[in-house]
């Protein structure tokens, strides 16, 4: 029995990938189920009712359980991402969400896979990184990695499924697509890279600027980058959870004010710096800020002697990536008059300590890559099968 395990942002390089993968599968074994999970529970669910000797498990969402577990394989796994700008139009496209929930799910993809991104076998696949690459190439380099061979008319056929065409006579590489000629063949869903999705509204994009793109890249190293969560990304507890857009209104009883945002941070320490801006004297008020997940991970008490703008600090660690955080805003007393004329968070991951000996990675077409042509079979001798859960 032999499982391949994919990982990947939803997007046209996880839609073509998982098919290139499939169309090996079912060459060298005839049959094989692909299965998504986001659980250890269902990966063992999905082994104990397998039909077919291969399995291809694939996740945009794997919880720390079943992360933790994969991880004790030395089994190479492939992980299909692109520009999280891309990802979110695909995502859209695919699901008809255009608001916030679009964000919190791609942060979301983002946050989970990152916790596999210390095996030492993982191959990343990037589109931004394809170019021109014809996609026997790539087929090439799956094989090498899983230690797969394919004769030459298997390789044709897996060719034919992901688009090449090599009807009529003396067909050559020229009939071979690049990646993005395939993917547009195979991808209902496909949109170049940097289009923009105008389903998506202007203030959606921005937030996805703030909230994604500092994190583009984060699946294979630690974030390096600190991100905003702004102000219209948080709800208003007066207000059965609308969304802010003005100022925070501080009038009547010691209450939860602030709450949300519902994004997800990869695992690891972390620093909020809260931003509050205060135009109207509030007498000696004192805010709460905690930080939580399931549980509580920080909590600090403000108490601003003035007007003005202030900024406040509180670390915590994320565990568990699947698990969205929610920041609340308390007022400890009540108040006649007074508002919160301005409030953010910026997000700063802690600079973790470098991995002594740690094992280069390969990427999608290394430099030493050869030419793959139609009749070349690719010989390896590692061992490729996970072990049963």
């Amino acid at each position: 029995m032999t499982l391949f395990v994919a990982f990947g942002l939803p997007g046209t390089m996880f839609s073509w990938g998982t098919t290139a993968l499939s169309a090996i599968a079912h060459e060298v074994f005839g049959d094989c189920n692909t299965v998504k999970v986001e659980t250890l529970a269902e990966l063992q669910e999905a082994w104990r009712n397998r039909t077919s000797e291969a399995m291809i498990i694939t996740s945009h969402y794997p919880d720390k359980e079943l992360c933790d577990f994969l991880m004790r394989s030395r089994a190479p796994y492939l992980v299909f991402t692109e520009d999280v700008m891309d990802s979110m139009n695909w995502l859209s496209q695919t699901t008809g969400t255009t608001d916030i929930p679009l964000v919190r799910a791609m942060s979301a993809s983002i946050a989970c896979i990152s916790q596999i991104r210390s095996h030492p076998l993982i191959v990343a696949v990037q589109r931004q990184k394809m170019g021109p690459v014809q996609i026997h190439r790539i087929l090439g380099h799956f094989c090498r990695t899983l230690g797969i061979n394919l004769s030459k008319d298997g390789i044709v056929r897996c060719l034919e499924k992901l688009g090449a065409d090599f009807s009529g006579p003396a067909p050559d590489l020229s009939r071979i697509p690049t990646f993005e000629v395939s993917a547009k063949k195979l991808d209902a869903n496909y949109m170049p890279p940097g289009a923009e999705y105008e389903a998506i509204s202007p203030d959606i994009r921005a937030i996805a600027l703030d909230v994604l793109k500092p994190l583009d890249g984060s699946i294979m190293r630690t974030p390096i980058k600190q991100m905003i969560w702004p102000l219209q990304t948080f709800l208003l507890a007066d207000k059965e959870g609308a969304s802010i857009v003005s100022e925070i209104e501080l009038v009547g009883r010691a209450r939860c004010v602030v709450y949300g945002p519902y994004f997800h941070l990869p695992p690891g320490e972390w620093t909020a710096r809260f931003s509050l801006r205060i135009d109207t004297e509030i007498y000696g008020q004192i805010f709460t800020i905690e930080i939580h997940n399931s549980e509580l991970l920080s909590r600090i008490r403000i108490r601003p002697s003035q007007t003005g703008s202030f900024i406040a600090e509180a670390q915590f660690l994320v565990e568990r990536a699947k698990e969205p955080i929610e920041i609340r805003l308390f007022t400890e007393s009540g108040s006649i008059e007074g508002s919160i004329a301005h409030w953010s968070v910026e997000l700063i991951p802690e600079e973790q300590p470098k991995r002594e000996n740690r094992p280069e990675r390969p990427s999608i077409l290394p430099k030493n890559d050869q030419e793959f042509t139609t009749t070349d079979a690719v010989e390896s001798k590692e061992e490729t099968s996970a072990s049963a859960p």
